[in-house]
């Protein structure tokens, strides 16, 4: 059978590549945001505040941010975030080099920035289904490049900060970070407009009249949706969970464990760098090599999901015996490697299982979910590194992975996922006012 609809893939393009400019954007601001204040203020404190303001809404706004991209449509959502966004992060620079910023001022700000931009991350990848259909890619090509914009902005986001702020300081960072909120924008509205998925299937039914009124239920209960949704679906408990987990267990790696590790056992600050961008460059491997390899090699996506899983549980035990800087370079290039077929995996099991109407507040409960488990285990690794010492610490996080795999290996539902794609129990169309 063939598609009467021409292939058109520059809105896929356009999507991907704003993408890439909003994660890029955001992993240079992770740098010059501390850099700018130190600059100003010369304190390390006010310095975390402000890292700590920037991220703070992404739990709350996510959630808001999934309702607004279900009620609106998802590029009118991802546009006005951009643009908003864009603004807060120009009026840093800006006060300062003219009326001056207080820090409360700046606080503000960066809150702001963060509370525009959630929502039109969860709006892109609302988004991402209908542009992947559009260009007729198959989905695991199309979520590969979609998430490896995050594992990309990693690795050349934070040293292009750097130099930047270098050569011209940290002001002119911001400024570039603004102007990728700008661009994504631009790229987005070049997107075909769909509307919302709730007004296009609303006007299919011939269930709309001009002028009528649409009853919605309250805001607060809409923005839970998404995650009720997740809790009475199998299969979204289940791979969710385990991502909740791993970001627990995972996220600690690069701003705790690896700079201790280097720290105390291989000299400092050199052998960081090499851990990380070992890391980095494994990740950007993995995503890549996703696509392809979902053809054959990694088909099977619940061998995928565990195979992934248990190479970086194998990986962490390693790190128990405090091998040497060559040892660990491999240990965290596998990390890193085992880590990049995950996002796109995911990414098209919640799109498979989820109506399009809802996929904006299930992407929002997901990123309010993952967000809440990420600062909590960069606590927790980091106390318990201070207090119990750091190979008793990766001994306890490795024996959490090793608990985790079973559970993967156990859980009925993700062993669903060694259907071939297409096979699984289609969505039911009542699903989104299931209650």
């Amino acid at each position: 059978m063939t598609s009467t609809t021409a292939r058109d893939r520059r809105p896929l393009t356009a999507l991907v590549t704003a993408n890439y400019l909003s994660w890029i954007g955001n992993t240079m601001t992770l740098v010059a945001v501390p850099l700018y204040v130190l600059q100003i203020s010369s304190s390390a404190t006010q310095a975390g505040a402000a890292g700590f303001a920037n991220a703070l809404p992404m739990i709350v706004a996510g959630l808001a941010g999934g309702v607004i991209a279900d009620r609106v449509g998802p590029k009118r959502t991802s546009v006005v975030a951009d643009l908003a966004a864009g603004a807060c992060m120009a009026a840093v620079p800006l006060l300062h080099g003219t009326v001056g910023l207080a820090l409360p001022a700046l606080m503000a700000l960066l809150f702001l920035r963060t509370l525009a931009d959630a929502p039109g991350a969860a709006a892109r990848l609302a988004l991402l289904p209908r542009v992947t259909a559009r260009g007729q890619v198959r989905p695991e090509t199309a979520n590969a490049l979609f998430s490896s914009a995050q594992r990309v902005a990693f690795v050349v986001g934070p040293p292009a900060a750097a130099l930047m702020a270098g050569l011209t300081g940290p002001t002119a960072v911001l400024y570039v970070d603004a102007g990728t909120f700008l661009a994504s924008a631009l790229l987005i509205m070049a997107v075909p407009d769909g509307g919302s998925a709730r007004q296009d299937e609303a006007a299919e039914a011939g269930e709309t009249k001009a002028g009528a009124a649409v009853a919605r239920p309250g805001l607060v209960r809409e923005a839970t949706e998404g995650a009720r949704y997740i809790l009475r679906t199998p299969v979204l408990a289940a791979i969710i969970s385990v991502v909740v987990c791993t970001n627990f267990l995972d996220d600690a790696l690069t701003p705790v464990v690896l700079p201790v590790y280097s720290s105390e056992l291989l000299g400092g600050e050199r052998a960081v760098g090499l851990l990380l961008a070992a890391n980095g460059i494994g990740a950007v491997v993995g995503s890549f090599a996703y696509a392809p390899a979902s053809r054959r090699l990694l088909a099977n996506r619940w061998g995928t999901f565990v195979g992934c899983f248990a190479l970086i549980c194998a990986a962490r035990l390693v790190m128990v015996a405090e091998p040497g800087l060559w040892i660990m370079l491999v240990v965290s290039f596998a990390i890193g490697l085992a880590s990049g077929p995950v996002n796109p995996l995911v990414t098209g099991v919640v799109e498979r299982s989820t109506p399009p109407d809802m996929l904006g507040r299930v992407w929002g409960a997901v990123m309010a979910m993952a967000f809440a488990a990420a600062p909590v285990g960069i606590f927790a690794t980091g106390w318990l590194a201070q207090n119990i010492g750091l190979r008793a610490t990766l001994g306890i996080f490795g024996g959490l992975y090793v608990v985790l795999i079973c559970y993967v290996l156990m859980n009925r539902p993700l062993r669903g996922l060694a259907r071939p794609v297409g096979t699984e129990t289609p969505v039911p169309e009542d699903a989104a006012t299931a209650r």
